[in-house]
């Protein structure tokens, strides 16, 4: 449902559900991801599960850089993309100081090597792999270019994209996601005194983000009419 279509107080509603089960959704994947222990397929089923979660809910962001997508394409407001931001942020904090307690054990992005070329590589690597995975939403999202209409099949088909879209980034980790980024490594910082992983945060944000606008202007100006030409003239 349409956030103009909806009453004053079924709009407020639905922002602050959205954003308590992304803060959880984030929660749980932080949570995963720390569990993997690096491992891709791991990881994958941690999303998936998560996606799942808070897709019927919030439309599944679980992702900043998602998120900024659907403000860009209008899919949401900028009090629900502020909202959210914040509660995904809150979410992978919160995953984090779970696993620290639970498990003894933290693990956050970071890209090893400082070198121009390394920092010049690994930035491009997230905004690739942001900008593939975030392409697969924004087709799935839009019921001209969907390849399935189908919740579990929309689900699978981003979890897939996710885990294929990390393969352009083997050095930096692959996060794609500047609020797991931001939030894991600042619960590292504070618990280890880490302070040079600080260094790199900034490529786990903008390269995603880039990813993200990239994505967007992609769909809007050359994907999505030359798929309606395709199907028009077929």
């Amino acid at each position: 449902m349409e956030e103009k279509h909806l009453t004053f107080s079924q709009r407020h509603a639905q922002k602050f559900n959205g954003a308590l089960i992304e803060m959880i959704s984030m929660a749980l994947f932080a949570y995963g991801i720390v569990c993997s222990n690096g491992s891709d397929g791991k990881i994958a089923l941690a999303f998936f599960g998560s996606l799942a979660l808070c897709a019927p809910i919030s439309g599944g962001h679980i992702n900043p850089a998602v998120t900024l997508a659907m403000w860009l394409t209008r899919q949401i407001s900028t009090g629900t993309c502020l909202l959210y931001w914040i509660a995904q942020l809150i979410g992978a904090f919160g995953g984090g100081f779970f696993c620290y307690m639970v498990l003894g054990q933290i693990n956050s992005p970071m890209v090893t090597d400082l070198n121009f070329h390394w920092i010049i590589a690994d930035l491009c690597g997230e905004a690739l792999g942001a900008f593939s995975f975030i392409l697969m939403i924004l087709i799935q999202c839009n019921p001209k270019t969907t390849f399935s209409d189908k919740p579990i099949a929309s689900i699978t088909l981003i979890t897939l994209s996710l885990h294929l879209s990390r393969c352009y980034t083997f050095h930096s980790g692959g996060c794609l996601n500047p609020g797991m980024a931001v939030a894991l490594e600042l619960f590292q910082v504070l618990k280890t005194n880490e302070i040079e992983r600080l260094d790199s945060m900034w490529v786990f944000i903008a390269g995603p983000f880039a990813g993200a606008i990239f994505a967007v202007i992609f769909f809007k100006l050359i994907y999505s009419p030359a798929f309606n030409r395709y199907y028009k003239n077929a």
